[in-house]
Formats: structure tokens, C-alpha cells, sequence
């Protein structure tokens, strides 16, 4: 059986998007053509969580609809509650990182992102810098 290639791109790639950046605009054109973009359900509350309207709320949605999204599963957020309390002192990891990691790993994706100094220090993660 093949399985399609999966791209799980973080909250910071999606901004980028959003914000029309080129670079970002780039790597998301390239992914969409060679595999499944993917985020977790956090990303997309973190993109809400900065709409400062209703158009900017439905612009977002509208961008980021064809995407599969990862949510979160029981056993994410005993994942998330270890890291966050074994790298957010020494690492700066933030809980809703954590979330993230938790959904990529649980699932086997890379994680792309252009924060790849939190979430190199999540066991087991793949993380890339996509640009």
C-alpha cells in the first residue's frame, strides 16, 4: 500500500503564508504540489486567535481549508505535559508546541517549522527548517 507524503507545517509557516511572504508562499506552492499539507488543530487556533475581525476570520479559514487537520488524542497530551515539563525551563518549549510535537510524532510526520530550536529537543520529532 502507498501512502501519500505528508507535509505537517507549523503555526510560524502558516503566519508566513497568511502574510502573503514570499518564502513561505513558496515552500507552501512546492508542498502542496509534491504531498498533503497537514497542522494541528493548535496552529489553527493560534492563526484565529490573531484575527482582529470577522473578514480576517473568514480569510483564514478560507486560506487554510483544504488542509487535513491533526487533532489532538488522549495520549498528546500526556506527551505535551512530559516535554513541557522537562524542556520548558531549560529549552523555552511552550505548551502549545508541545501540542504540535505531540500530534507530528504520535503521527511519524516531519515537522516543518522555523522554530527548530524548541522542538529539536522533543525525542523522537523530525524537524525541519523549510526555508
Amino acid at each position: 500500500m502507498v501512502t501519500a507524503a505528508r507535509t505537517f507545517v507549523d503555526t510560524d509557516i502558516l503566519i508566513g503564508v497568511a502574510r502573503r511572504a514570499p518564502r513561505a508562499l513558496d515552500f507552501w506552492r512546492r508542498a502542496d504540489v509534491q504531498s498533503t499539507l497537514t497542522c494541528s488543530v493548535i496552529s489553527l487556533f493560534e492563526l484565529l486567535e490573531g484575527c482582529r475581525n470577522a473578514q480576517e476570520q473568514r480569510e483564514v479559514l478560507k486560506d487554510f481549508a483544504r488542509m487535513d487537520i491533526a487533532q489532538i488524542e488522549s495520549g498528546d497530551s500526556i506527551d505535551a505535559l512530559r516535554w513541557y515539563r522537562d524542556f520548558h525551563l531549560s529549552q523555552g518549549i511552550g505548551f502549545l508546541d508541545c501540542f504540535i510535537a505531540a500530534a507530528a510524532s504520535r503521527l511519524g510526520y516531519t515537522l516543518y517549522t522555523l522554530n527548530t530550536k524548541h522542538f529539536r529537543v522533543v525525542p523522537g520529532l523530525h524537524v525541519k527548517r523549510p526555508y
